[in-house]
């Protein structure tokens, strides 16, 4: 938090915080290089890092699983979860970069920061398996071409972590040090923030009808962390042929496929509202499909 915010108001931001200076204690030790002038120096913005942030987690697991048989294994995995906490991220990215800036909007009303944390995952679902092809072992080409491959691979799917709409700039004229970016918007009722699948796009991920600048001097109403990001779903597999070179050496010939479907995973949004050329539109995403060949020698 920063005790020496100003409140929101109008005009010169230093004369309206709390405290304006801060005096030495008589007989002060200073480093020979100080010339000390005078017995106080004045204060601007302070950050204060209390130990008084509380976060609570909720959450449901389901798993399932087979044991390797018969060539087959495979394990799903299904976590349900609400993460809410008071406290925004510390010292992260921030600015445009960032799902969110560190500091509170509001230096003297921390309840208002309790909402979603910035790692709140609702829904994910992990599947890992193994398959070994059945192929008989005997001396024919197909047996010989067909026979000691492997196939696995892993199935992520997941709904998206929250973030948080800010605006640029000390509007509100309390004089935080976050770089200009912690104010947030208002929210105007009656305004679903969500888009519906045929309305939403990558250059509109959100309503951004949903908010407006708040006037002058004062505060948004919009919480934290309002607007659910994109989520994830990607297939990795793995074909892998052994070769038998010795009688306990052998030649692993690797396939590795990442995002096989290439399916578009979306990544940061843009979340400034008053800048109107990135503001709700899709900024980047994760890496499309890649393919890996590889050879891997075991003894």
């Amino acid at each position: 938090m920063q005790p020496n915010n100003a409140n929101p108001g109008l005009g010169a931001v230093d004369p309206r915080r709390p405290y304006l200076g801060v005096q030495y204690a008589p007989n002060t030790p200073f480093p020979s290089y100080i010339t000390v002038v005078g017995n106080s120096v004045p204060v601007g913005q302070i950050n204060y890092l209390p130990h008084s942030a509380q976060s609570n987690y909720e959450s449901m697991f389901v798993r399932l699983e087979k044991r390797f048989s018969r060539g087959v294994s495979f394990l799903s995995s299904y976590t349900w979860s609400k993460a809410i906490t008071n406290a925004p991220q510390f010292r992260n990215a921030g600015g445009v970069n960032g799902n969110e800036n560190s500091p509170p909007q509001d230096s003297y009303n921390l309840a208002a920061e309790r909402s979603l944390a910035s790692f709140h995952n609702e829904h994910r679902w992990i599947n890992t398996f193994l398959y070994d092809l059945p192929v008989a072992k005997n001396n024919s080409v197909g047996s010989k071409i067909f026979r000691d491959i492997q196939l696995s691979g892993i199935l992520s799917i997941q709904t998206g972590f929250p973030f948080t709409v800010n605006l640029s700039g000390d509007t509100a004229g309390a004089g935080a040090g976050t770089g200009g970016i912690f104010i947030r918007p208002n929210y105007i009722l009656g305004q679903n923030v969500e888009l519906s699948g045929s309305d939403r796009s990558t250059s509109r991920f959100f309503n951004t009808a949903a908010f407006s600048l708040p006037p002058t001097g004062t505060f948004g109403n919009l919480g934290r962390n309002t607007i659910i990001g994109p989520g994830l779903t990607d297939l990795d597999v793995v074909l892998a042929k052994s070769v038998a070179l010795g009688e306990s050496i052998r030649l692993q010939l690797r396939v590795e496929c990442f995002n096989l479907f290439n399916h578009p995973n979306y990544n940061l949004v843009g979340r400034i509202i008053n800048d109107p050329t990135t503001f709700g539109r899709v900024l980047n995403q994760l890496d499309p499909r890649q393919l890996q060949f590889g050879l891997k020698l075991v003894f």
